[in-house]
C-alpha cells in the first residue's frame, strides 16, 4: 500500500472501526486486519476474511502458534496472551500509518527481528514521514500502535467516532 489522500483515509479508517465494533459487540475478534483484508466497494470499506476470526472468549492463541499476518500483528498476538478488539485496533493502527506513510511503522530483516519490532521496538514519528497530517489524526494513530493495551482507545466504536471528529475539525 502506499500513500492515499487524508479524505479518503479518514473514511476508511472510519468505516472499518466502524466495522470492527460491530465484530466486536458480537464478541468477535478479526485478529487479521491488514491493507488486503478491506475491500473498497462503490465507495465503502468492507472488512474481509474472518477465516481466522475468534469468539473473544476462547481468543487464547494456542502456545507456538501464531494466527494473523506478522506485520500487522499486536504484541499481544505475537506473546500469545489472550487478544480482544483492541488487539485488531492496533492492526488498525498500523494500516493507517502504511496508507497515510507507504511504509510500515514495524521492520524487520526477518519473522523474528519483525516480531521482536512490533513488541519492543519504536516506530519512526508519523510527524516526520507525514508532516501534514493534522494532529488529531496523528495523536489517534499514536494512541493505536501503543503497545500497552490498557494505554489504546478501548472499544472500535470510539475510535470510529474520533476519526469523525477530526474529519468535522479539518472541513
Amino acid at each position: 500500500a502506499g500513500p492515499i489522500e487524508l479524505s479518503e483515509l479518514i473514511d476508511i479508517g472510519a468505516q472499518v472501526a466502524d466495522a470492527l465494533g460491530s465484530a466486536h459487540s458480537k464478541g468477535i475478534v478479526h485478529r487479521d486486519i491488514k491493507p488486503e483484508n478491506i475491500l473498497l466497494r462503490e465507495g465503502h470499506a468492507v472488512v474481509a476474511d474472518f477465516g481466522i476470526a475468534r469468539v473473544i472468549s476462547s481468543s487464547k492463541t494456542q502456545t507456538g502458534v501464531i494466527f494473523g499476518t506478522p506485520s500487522y500483528m499486536s504484541p499481544e498476538q505475537i506473546a500469545g496472551k489472550e487478544v480482544d478488539g483492541r488487539s485488531d485496533l492496533f492492526s488498525l493502527g498500523i494500516v493507517l500509518y502504511e496508507l497515510l506513510t507507504g511504509k510500515r511503522p514495524f521492520t524487520g530483516d526477518s519473522i523474528e527481528a519483525l516480531l521482536r519490532a512490533v513488541s519492543n521496538a519504536d516506530y519512526p514519528p508519523l510527524k516526520d514521514l507525514a508532516p501534514k497530517i493534522p494532529p488529531c489524526c496523528g495523536e489517534l494513530i499514536d494512541r493505536l500502535l501503543t503497545k500497552g493495551v490498557s494505554k489504546r482507545p478501548q472499544t472500535a466504536s470510539q475510535v470510529g467516532n474520533e476519526i469523525r471528529a477530526c474529519s468535522e475539525m479539518l472541513n
